[in-house]
């Protein structure tokens, strides 16, 4: 059953991202949501320009809460800017703003300019080309079949901390996975004033071991042992050394216990065997006597 679950679930996923545009990674418009999840290739505006790439990939396997770092970089050419604002229908998906209107400016701005205001400001939008830089990881099967970059951080959906900055730069974060199971990982960009836009870097689904809980009533044998929890893993057998001792020890009590008992067997063998604890009932019968005889005198 679980074999035709992860199947069912790897099958949806893989449908999923490739009915969409790149294998690597997909671009969508700001209104994306959950009921909403076409990319812009679907609307046949195919993201072009676009060249982004896992520096460190994550893991293929991890350990549930257990940190480890990914880094990525990300170049939007001129190529990109062209299509962002001159090919995209207007007013849906607008790049541009009053002080840069053409592809070339936000081309060059995007490049040289690094935000002055940290990415939990408010003006970051306007202040940076790269507004909004994070990870995502999200447990597959559960409550998604992939990890859209609309799906809000919950106790399955886990986001790295948000980053901002320029369009040709490698970007580095932090990642910690609540969960446990099979977990797709993206790096998600938001650029754009107005309409801005998606852009989604693909990881290949990762494995996250169950964390290592004494008391859950599950024993991991890679942390848990019956020596730190015996609360799972149930109680340590007795070590050679202590079954030797206790072995010796009843022994020896079972020793004295029998030693004991011949003693006193052949102590009562001895008085029975020797007459000389015996009095003579003529002996006896001639103490009286005399004792009756002084009596009389």
């Amino acid at each position: 059953m679980f074999i035709l679950f992860f199947i069912k679930s790897f099958f949806i996923t893989c449908l999923a991202w490739h009915n969409m545009d790149n294998s690597r990674f997909h671009c969508w418009p700001s209104n994306a949501s959950s009921i909403l999840t076409e990319t812009l290739a679907q609307y046949g505006h195919n993201c072009k320009g676009v060249n982004i790439n896992w520096i460190q990939s994550p893991p293929k396997q991890v350990t549930q809460d257990v940190p480890f770092n990914v880094s990525y970089s990300v170049d939007l050419s001129l190529e990109f800017f062209d299509w962002a604002i001159y090919q995209l229908p207007k007013p849906l998906y607008t790049l541009s703003n009053r002080t840069m209107n053409n592809s070339q400016a936000w081309y060059h701005w995007c490049k040289t300019h690094e935000p002055t205001v940290d990415p939990t400001d408010p003006r970051i939008e306007s202040d940076a080309c790269l507004w909004h830089i994070n990870i995502h990881a999200c447990a597959l099967g559960r409550t998604v079949t992939y990890c859209g970059p609309w799906i809000p951080p919950s106790g399955e959906i886990y986001h790295s901390l948000v980053l901002a900055g320029s369009s040709t730069r490698i970007y580095e974060s932090t990642v910690i996975i609540p969960v446990f199971g099979i977990v797709e990982i993206i790096a998600h960009f938001k650029i754009g004033i107005k309409d801005w836009i998606h852009i989604a870097l693909v990881s290949t689904n990762i494995q996250v071991s169950r964390k290592a809980i004494c008391g859950d009533e599950y024993c991991d044998l890679n942390y848990e042992n019956c020596s730190n929890c015996p609360i799972d893993c149930g109680k340590c057998p007795l070590k050679p050394i202590h079954i030797g001792l206790i072995t010796t020890g009843c022994g020896l009590l079972i020793s004295s216990f029998i030693g004991f008992f011949l003693y006193f067997k052949i102590q009562e063998q001895r008085l029975l065997w020797d007459p000389s604890w015996i009095i003579d009932i003529k002996e006896v019968q001639r103490k009286i006597l005399n004792r009756v005889v002084g009596t009389l005198d």
